[in-house]
């Protein structure tokens, strides 16, 4: 995130986010949640 930060700056991101605030908005949400809720049952 920090290295977004120091090369976009707080800039709006490409695809229309608010750029390094969004991306530290979803900075602890897994990625595939369904994956992460049964990860102690394999």
């Amino acid at each position: 995130m920090k290295m977004v930060e120091r090369t976009i700056g707080r800039k709006p991101g490409s695809g229309g986010s608010s750029g390094v605030g969004y991306l530290a908005s979803t900075l602890f949400n897994p990625v595939f949640p369904d994956l992460w809720a049964i990860r102690s049952q394999l």
